[in-house]
């Protein structure tokens, strides 16, 4: 176990750096760029911390330090509390593009599809094959389900709200609910209301606070990430805590 982890942290770690460089290319307008972090000022390589460049010492986003240990520190809770380790592959893949879309909504409020596209695919097919070679955890036809369901509720508020849900959001839920079905239903259900009732909690303090209007976009994208993460992580013991 303590082998794994240590492999856990180390492509978090990694994965967080590209997952810096790929939202920097995309809030800039640049082609993706997942390998190397580059300065937004000279261009130049940024430090292993990537708050720096290597260059000209220019200053970077302290965020870049976030994401990135917030990264390795998902990768590793992902460790215990998947079925299989066989599908863990899959699900760091689903962890490192929730955070990676989690900080290209928040910038540019966009979950663009040159980057939720792979995600699917590439999510999709390691679960399968996780599944394959594990054969007594989860349910594949129960992650399509929940992805199914999921996308298919957003799409039906997106129509009601008429602009208040963006097709981005929509998009996201096939992804979210795929990997929180593979689990269990409840867990579709907790990713689901879990975003809601999070978005609700966090927009009423922001107005509340007076650092948005009412009249102000908040991306809810962020929102579906972190309760997608919630209903992963923990979301058999919510379940049960709210079956009594």
């Amino acid at each position: 176990m303590l082998i794994l982890l240590a492999i856990a942290v180390v492509t978090g770690l990694l994965a967080g750096r590209s997952i810096v460089s790929e939202s920097h290319a995309h809030r800039l307008e640049q082609p993706d760029r997942w390998l190397t972090p580059l300065c937004t000022t000279c261009g130049g390589e940024l430090t292993l911390a990537t708050t720096r460049c290597r260059v000209e010492r220019h200053p970077q986003r302290r965020w870049n330090l976030v994401v990135i240990v917030l990264t390795a520190g998902l990768f590793v809770v992902l460790v215990p509390v998947v079925p299989s380790l066989w599908v863990w592959p899959a699900y760091a893949v689903f962890g490192g593009a929730s955070v990676l879309l989690t900080v290209t909504d928040m910038d540019t409020k966009l979950i663009p599809n040159r980057i939720l596209g792979p995600a699917v695919a590439a999510g999709s097919i390691l679960l399968g094959a996780g599944w394959l070679a594990a054969m007594d955890s989860g349910s594949v036809v129960r992650a399509l389900g929940g992805g199914v369901a999921y996308f298919g509720v957003m799409y039906l508020l997106a129509l009601l709200a008429r602009g208040g849900l963006g097709f981005g959001d929509v998009k996201l839920a096939f992804l979210i609910g795929i990997f929180a079905g593979y689990l269990s239903w409840g867990a579709v259900v907790v990713a689901g209301l879990g975003a809601f009732i999070i978005g609700g909690t966090v927009s009423v303090g922001l107005l509340v606070g007076r650092t948005r209007g009412r009249k102000d976009e908040i991306p809810f994208g962020p929102f579906m990430t972190v309760a997608g993460i919630i209903a992963v992580v923990w979301g058999s013991q919510i379940v049960a805590w709210y079956s009594g």
